[in-house]
């Protein structure tokens, strides 16, 4: 994770998520040295993209540029993907044969992100990856006005700005979570007090946000990792509980 880059609005060095991960192909967002970023087609839209997000102070990760030489394109994407509110794909002929934008995506839907496909060229319906095939396209071909004046750019915004504190909450259990995991689910890292109560809240609130909805409209529902992390720790907090009871009742004996 630390290989990607942040922009747009600074992060505390304790909070390692983000609103939203930029994904495009190498060909749209990493220029040859000296080469700048504007001209036609994704090049010029990743750019933009850059801008908009910055200006409307809205914290984003994107791919280095260039790949370091011992970077492992895959695992970073992947640990970007997980710890991003929105997952925005760039979509140009390059993104379509684009190994690691493809895995990302794949990646990001597995968790249950939020996906926000857009548009910088035009790409017919057939040639999208299928499960973009389903999800609403936001059109930013229009390049006679700054991004934030454009229909599309206040989409995007209006887009990422809907259900924000939902899709950041998902975001900071699944981090959480997978921590959890990743230690051989050390219970340290179980969540307590007030913090286990506000996640509790937040998962009946989910449930029952997509309980009665299709498979296609719950894609942003929890996944089961984080639904077993908070049944853990609340079984964990409710063991420490009786242990502590046990041995007060054992003193009261002893007394």
């Amino acid at each position: 994770m630390n290989n990607a880059n942040v922009a747009g609005q600074r992060q505390s060095a304790t909070d390692p998520t983000a609103q939203v991960f930029l994904a495009y192909a190498v060909e749209d967002g990493c220029p040859s040295p000296g080469e700048a970023i504007a001209g036609p087609g994704g090049a010029e839209v990743v750019e933009a993209l850059r801008q908009l997000l910055a200006q409307a102070q809205i914290t984003y990760r994107q791919c280095p540029c260039p790949w370091p030489a011992d970077a492992d394109p895959e695992v970073i994407i992947s640990r970007a993907a997980e710890a991003c509110d929105n997952y925005v794909l760039v979509l140009s002929p390059y993104t379509l044969a684009d190994v690691f934008c493809l895995q990302g995506l794949l990646f990001a839907l597995s968790l249950n992100k939020r996906i926000v496909p857009v548009l910088s060229e035009t790409i017919s319906a057939h040639h999208l990856p299928e499960p973009l095939r389903t999800l609403e396209t936001i059109d930013l071909r229009d390049r006679s006005l700054p991004l934030a004046q454009t229909d599309g750019g206040r989409q995007l915004l209006q887009t990422l700005h809907h259900a924000a504190d939902y899709h950041q909450a998902h975001t900071r259990l699944l981090v959480r979570a997978l921590q959890w995991e990743r230690q051989q689910r050390h219970p340290d890292l179980l969540l307590q007090g007030d913090e286990l109560a506000q996640y509790q809240r937040w998962l009946v609130l989910a449930n029952g946000r997509f309980a009665e909805r299709s498979v296609l409209e719950s894609h942003h529902g929890p996944i089961q990792l984080q639904t077993l992390y908070i049944a853990e720790s609340a079984r964990h907090r409710s063991s420490q509980g009786n242990a502590v009871a046990l041995g007060m009742s054992w003193i009261r004996r002893w007394l």
